[in-house]
């Protein structure tokens, strides 16, 4: 198996800890390391440090090596310009391919926290067994603890396959982000997970998708897979990766695809995508306060 970060987001979310020029991934909020070093960790506590790939923006890359200094520069992949996850997946499919597999990969946003890191390593572990056999494309759902309205949700139906004790089920649907009362119904109803970003296939099955769905960054991403391993492949990237569509995973193929499963995770996660979420992630002490220097890592 292979493992993605995708370290390119902005954390514009988080404002004002999280800047343009310290994204929050670069930030330590809970004292044990930025979120991009626990990502990294988190990785390669599942497979070797050779088979991580990091994708990230041209601006970003001195934080990515002052953080994970031991990453090879040929495991990262500098993208020219943001073009959001559908694209910067399908070069990471064509990186992955190249070292001579057709092996899964797992992408992660490198700005997620996950308390339960043995049990994580388990579903991807699953997932990427179930991948290996079949042409799906796999997302993790997190199991609701409340009524979230910050949160896109994923519509689970019937049991799919199981792998290793954790089941997968086909996708129904995807669900923007819900008020109240629809959030509250979710809960009720069941079979309604948080999106957490997090998904799994094997390079082929992506790229197969990415062709079906995208047809119209099908050329751009030709030429890329032509110019890799030689020593054209920065100026291709350069010209043909702005022409790529700008647009998410879950909009250009997921929301598309008939072969997406979900398997259903308990694993501590958070998007800290607010100070309320931060809240919720540190200890209070007698009074009901929370406090993070939110510190550079």
């Amino acid at each position: 198996m292979y493992g993605v970060i995708l370290a390119g987001g902005r954390g514009t979310r988080f404002w004002p800890a999280s800047r343009a020029s310290r994204p929050k991934q670069y930030l330590d909020i809970t004292g044990t390391g930025s979120m991009l070093s626990l990502t990294y960790r988190r990785l390669a506590a599942i497979m070797p440090p050779e088979r991580i790939f990091l994708l990230t923006l041209a601006e970003q890359l001195p934080l990515v090596r002052e953080e994970l200094p031991q990453l090879p520069l040929d495991q990262i992949f500098v993208e020219p310009t943001a073009r959001s996850t559908a694209p910067s997946i399908a070069v990471a499919a064509l990186l992955i391919r190249a070292r001579g597999g057709d092996e899964p990969f797992v992408c992660c946003p490198a700005d997620h926290i996950i308390r339960r890191e043995d049990e994580f390593a388990r579903i991807v572990r699953a997932a990427g067994a179930l991948a290996a056999e079949r042409d799906v494309l796999v997302t993790i759902g997190i199991v609701p603890r409340y009524p979230a309205t910050g949160y896109g949700y994923v519509e689970a139906g019937p049991e799919a396959s199981t792998r290793d004790g954790v089941t997968f089920s086909a996708v129904t649907r995807f669900h923007e982000k819900p008020d109240e009362a629809r959030a509250s119904a979710y809960m009720v109803a069941g079979g309604f997970y948080w999106n957490s970003g997090i998904f799994l296939f094997r390079p082929s099955t992506y790229l197969d998708a990415w062709a079906r769905h995208l047809p119209e960054g099908e050329a751009q991403l030709a030429a890329i897979a032509g110019a890799l391993g030689t020593g054209e492949a920065r100026a291709v990237v350069e010209r043909e990766y702005p022409k790529m569509p700008a647009i998410s995973i879950d909009y250009g193929i997921l929301e598309k695809a008939r072969n997406v499963v979900i398997a259903s995770a308990d694993i501590g996660w958070s998007d800290v995508g607010s100070w309320d979420s931060l809240f919720e992630l540190l200890p209070a002490d007698g009074r009901g306060t929370t406090c993070s220097s939110t510190r550079e890592a």
